[in-house]
């Protein structure tokens, strides 16, 4: 079996030297990228966070460390179900977002804010949580260190959400990349990495699939098309067309209209006691 931290290291190395590649806590910073999740949320477009919170089983009283927790996407119900919750989130506009999303589901309770990136988490710091959450925030440099900071942080479990396979914005970037940008993309590691990881490390995770079940559509082409160019840096008219060009090929539409991907693809909860 190959080093799996080592495998998970030298993709993202790969990653981090694309041309235009922005790193999760950049990416998530941006103005437009936050206020589209936050749309999704409220519209209830990300139906796959009833299946994250259920998996969790989570009991009110108990104190949570969401790692990554974006504009709130778990840790504003989790608080709202009675329970402590922390986040490490590094980007203010999220911050400024998980209010918004507070205020919408009418949670009174605070929610404790660490503001930095997990991997700049001094471990010392950080004291212990019954529960200790990763929502699609694993873009971290270095896997084994993560997951170590995770475990020991945990009183009762841990709880990884990640890609199971390569996402439909991992597709699109793959095959237009180079087209772009005139360099290869290189998807993120997926869970089969995590779990190695994990393994290796001497602790013998749960796992189990789940379908992303994002219903998140696009009312035209051209809306699709701006998303993409936001998402890939590409607002030369030459690239949208090659963007537009893709997406018409692939975009199905749906029962009310909507322009929609045929596949969100699934992701894995990888999970372990204490």
């Amino acid at each position: 079996m190959n080093d799996a931290n080592i495998e998970w290291q030298e993709i993202t190395n790969n990653q981090r030297n694309t041309a235009k590649y922005k790193t999760s806590a950049e990416f998530f910073s941006s103005q437009i990228i936050v206020d589209k999740m936050v749309k999704n949320l409220k519209n209830g477009a990300m139906a796959r966070v009833t299946d994250q919170l259920a998996a969790l089983g989570i009991p009110p009283g108990a104190s949570v460390l969401d790692i990554g927790a974006g504009p709130g996407t778990l840790a504003v119900p989790l608080a709202k179900e009675g329970c402590r919750v922390t986040v490490v989130e590094p980007s203010q506009p999220m911050k400024q977002a998980m209010d918004e999303y507070r205020r919408y589901l009418q949670v009174e309770a605070d929610i404790s804010v660490i503001p930095e990136v997990w991997e700049d988490v001094d471990p010392e710091n950080l004291g212990t949580y019954d529960y200790i959450i990763s929502s699609f925030a694993l873009s971290v440099p270095n896997l084994k260190e993560a997951l170590t900071k995770m475990h020991q942080a945990a009183g009762k479990e841990v709880h990884i959400f990640w890609f199971m396979n390569d996402t439909t914005w991992d597709v699109t970037y793959t095959k237009l990349w180079e087209s772009l940008h005139g360099e290869k993309y290189w998807p993120k590691p997926k869970a089969d990495v995590v779990w190695n990881c994990l393994y290796q490390m001497g602790i013998y995770a749960d796992i189990a699939a789940y379908p992303m079940r994002d219903e998140r559509g696009y009312p035209d082409l051209r809306a699709a098309t701006d998303d993409y160019a936001d998402r890939m840096g590409a607002h030369e008219e030459w690239q949208k067309e090659i963007i537009s060009g893709y997406l018409d090929s692939v975009l199905v539409r749906g029962a009310n209209g909507s322009l929609f991907f045929p596949e969100e693809g699934k992701y894995a909860h990888i999970s372990w006691k204490i």
